[in-house]
């Protein structure tokens, strides 16, 4: 067996040096690139649902937009409580061009996609029960329908964010949004009713199925298995699967919950207030899984401490953008839907402030999260979900019987805060060590927020007080 070392030939040694570094530089540049598409995207794609939310509460009535938010919780929480990681084993795996391995991978989504399908409706009758509306045993087992569509998408949406090919999933995600939102109008306005919506969500569906295989080029899937690929995928995606499973119940689930304790009407504002209050998670999240995930993935196998030092800079600029935007959100989101929407919705404004505040540690953990996955220790994510999810099914009725919706709402806006206190120990434990860091992200957070509120108590402009609703 012939060898060859650093020691045996010096040269190699600088050489591989050179590669890392220049390896190093491009992924950066195409990290840079991609977050700049990725933020361009999620800009578009907010304009465009601002737009829908304004057009669509002209037509339709909060109850709807209510029955809406559960039933897309439902889906929702079926996704999560099955997810095997597919997209993110692709896309860390050595295999993750490999043929074999990715039609493996999509034989076992589009099989998933179908028994999902066959659980909701089973379930339909049972959660038609539970929140006395019978209309939900057509509309579940109907929307559920999605779970069916998506699990036939291709593949090539995991390569794409593998390559961190940001431009075309952009560019094909707003295709959809576009058209989703010219066909819930069309319907919405000739027959305002739930099925515009439902209607709308199954055709977004559609066109993502249709535009994944027709505008990404790449690999044609077809049945397989691999045995070594499902040993893969399933070894990597149990952890994904408890994480998932817990994301949900954490995440999700205040939907729920509300859905049993208020009026489809209060849920209906309260899904409206979150959309407003979410926009800096729902931008970090695009930015995880699309640029930090793959971008980290790439370098896992590098030199840690070279790795360290360009994470920790390129989440410093994240949160210190992240920071002023959920600042702004937090002292002025209210006054926007004030002026955006009619008086039937103005009763959800005072949530907003609230529900944003409590997004500032999720911005932190969600930072932190893409690098312990990336080097596969997903399992702290499941531990702080865990905690999280048990704060959220004792804290909310609980806050809710004692001080009612306005204490739900905090008890919702902080129970996840035991997700951030495990990924920061999870970071420790894997020296990337980051409360330093969060220090001063947070205290710049709670400047902009306090210069902001001045502002505002300056041009006499109050926040809005909790209102009593049911």
């Amino acid at each position: 067996m012939l060898t060859t070392s650093a020691e045996s030939y010096p040269q190699l040694e600088e050489t591989g040096k050179q590669t890392s570094s220049a390896s190093a530089g491009g992924l950066v540049r195409r990290a840079a690139k991609g977050t700049a598409w990725t933020v361009a995207s999620y800009v578009a794609a907010q304009l465009l649902r601002f737009v829908s939310n304004i057009l669509l509460s002209r037509l339709l009535v909060p109850q709807y937009f209510g029955v809406m938010t559960l039933l897309n919780t439902v889906i929702t929480g079926m996704n999560l409580f099955s997810d095997l990681g597919l997209a993110p084993g692709i896309i860390r795996s050595k295999r993750g061009d490999d043929p074999v391995f990715l039609n493996t991978a999509w034989t076992i989504q589009a099989f998933r996609g179908i028994g999902l399908w066959l659980i909701c409706c089973c379930l339909a009758w049972p959660i038609a029960a539970f929140y006395g509306e019978s209309q939900l045993k057509t509309l579940v087992p109907v929307l559920s329908l999605c779970l069916v569509i998506s699990g036939f998408a291709s593949t090539n949406l995991a390569t794409a964010e593998r390559h961190l090919e940001v431009r075309k999933l952009a560019g094909m995600e707003f295709t959809v949004q576009f058209t989703q939102l010219i066909f819930t109008l069309v319907w919405a306005w000739l027959q305002p009713s739930i099925w515009a919506l439902v209607a709308g969500r199954i055709f977004s569906e559609v066109a993502h199925l249709y535009l994944g295989y027709r505008l990404l080029p790449g690999h044609r899937n077809r049945f397989a298995w691999n045995r070594e690929a499902v040993r893969e995928l399933v070894g990597f995606g149990r952890w994904v699967f408890l994480s998932t499973a817990l994301t949900f119940l954490s995440t999700q689930s205040d939907r729920l919950i509300l859905g049993k304790l208020v009026s489809f009407r209060t849920l209906g504002l309260y899904g409206i207030a979150f959309a407003f209050a979410d926009l800096p998670r729902q931008l970090i999240i695009s930015f995880c899984s699309r640029i930090a995930f793959p971008f980290v993935s790439k370098f896992a196998q590098m030199d840690r401490d070279d790795f360290l030092m360009v994470a920790l800079r390129y989440r410093r600029i994240v949160l210190f953008c992240a920071a002023a935007l959920l600042a702004v959100i937090v002292n002025t989101a209210d006054l926007g839907l004030v002026w955006i929407y009619d008086r039937r919705y103005h009763d959800a404004s005072w949530m907003i402030p609230i529900l944003a505040l409590g997004l500032w540690h999720t911005l932190l953990y969600s930072t932190i999260s893409p690098f312990l996955w990336a080097i596969g220790r997903p399992r702290y994510h499941a531990v702080g979900y865990t905690l999280s999810a048990a704060l959220m099914f004792t804290a909310v009725p609980l806050a809710f019987h004692l001080w009612g919706l306005a204490g739900a709402v905090w008890a919702i806006a902080f129970s996840d805060l035991p997700v951030y206190f495990a990924n920061l120990y999870g970071g420790w434990r894997q020296n990337f060590f980051t409360l330093f860091q969060d220090f001063q992200a947070t205290f710049l957070f709670a400047a902009l927020c306090g210069l902001l509120f001045l502002a505002r108590t300056l041009a006499g402009i109050d926040l809005p007080h909790p209102i009593a609703l049911h």
